[in-house]
């Protein structure tokens, strides 16, 4: 997730990328806000509060992209700004570092002196977190369909729920949509373990993708530069894949209630045959060795995707 300073193009750039580093990990930031204190008003770069804490909690931050080290007299200054306005913390940040009299100043009060590398990894576990806790519920969704229609344990349900789309001869393409699913939810369970682990990464692309390349199993994919830029992909891609499987489901749904009644009645007749058919099947689990078991459960599961 690390963003190196030589990327940052100028002073308001600095400024929007702690802004937004803020607003990835929960936070409220405001970009730039004129604060109210004890006398008259001041506008700070960034202004950030924590909406989690029952007594909130203020940030302010001052983003000097200057060509020289910050001196001391910034410190004196952001002090009487975090006094006038009630603030908790306040933060400096700096592209080239400090003078040697603005540590000393900063030292005992609830100012901190930081590079923007410096407060990336200051925050960086935290961000990461926050990423891996915005990814859960996207996660959660794909497992729950994938269970809808895949669950080899539950016949009765998945056949139940594969009727339509049989019916209306769009199981192909919401079977190509699961198998992307599952892809993606075996990257979330083995995706990054922390916000430095070093890039690239390299997830699947498929065949013709104009920016795929070839990973060591000489199979196409995507190469993603950091931890940042896998985020960006998995939440993108999972969002993208829920909603084309909603789509494709309410489509499916609706061409299939337009059915005259008789046509409807049939499709759910060869499902329950189906059902008749299967259930036998589940019963030999106990009467057969685990792999022969397997090779049946296989065959059923082969003629249902030739369907």
């Amino acid at each position: 997730m690390l963003i190196p300073t030589s990327e940052i193009r100028n002073w308001k750039d600095l400024q929007n990328r702690v802004a937004a580093l803020f607003r990835d990990m929960g936070y409220e930031a405001s970009s730039p806000l004129t604060v109210e204190l004890v006398r008259g008003k001041k506008e700070v770069d960034v202004h950030v509060v924590d909406p989690r804490t029952s007594v909130p909690h203020v940030i302010i931050i001052e983003c000097k992209h200057w060509k020289s080290r910050v001196p001391q007299e910034t410190v004196h200054a952001m002090q009487t700004v975090m006094e006038g306005c009630g603030a908790n913390t306040g933060i400096i940040v700096s592209s080239k570092g400090f003078q040697k009299g603005a540590p000393e100043a900063a030292a005992k009060s609830n100012i901190q002196l930081m590079t923007w590398e410096a407060l990336q990894k200051a925050y960086g576990h935290e961000w990461f977190l926050r990423q891996r806790e915005k990814l859960a519920p996207l996660e959660k969704a794909l497992l729950q369909t994938d269970g809808l229609y895949l669950d080899q344990w539950e016949p009765p349900k998945t056949i139940f729920n594969w009727m339509q789309f049989h019916r209306m001869g769009t199981a192909k393409a919401l079977y190509d949509l699961l198998a992307e699913g599952r892809q993606i939810t075996f990257e979330i369970m083995g995706g990054p373990k922390s916000y430095d682990e070093p890039g690239p990464f390299y997830v699947p692309a498929p065949e013709g993708h104009p920016d795929a390349v070839m990973d060591r199993f000489g199979r196409p994919a995507l190469e993603l530069r950091h931890v940042r830029a896998w985020f960006e992909w998995i939440t993108t891609s999972a969002q993208s894949l829920i909603g084309m499987t909603e789509d494709l489901r309410r489509s499916t749904s609706e061409a299939f209630d337009a059915l005259p009644d008789a046509e409807q009645d049939a499709a759910f007749e060869t499902a329950f045959a189906e059902m008749r058919t299967e259930m036998p099947v589940r019963l030999l689990e106990e009467h057969l060795e685990p792999e022969e078991y397997r090779r049946v459960l296989g065959l059923l599961e082969h003629r249902k995707r030739a369907e």
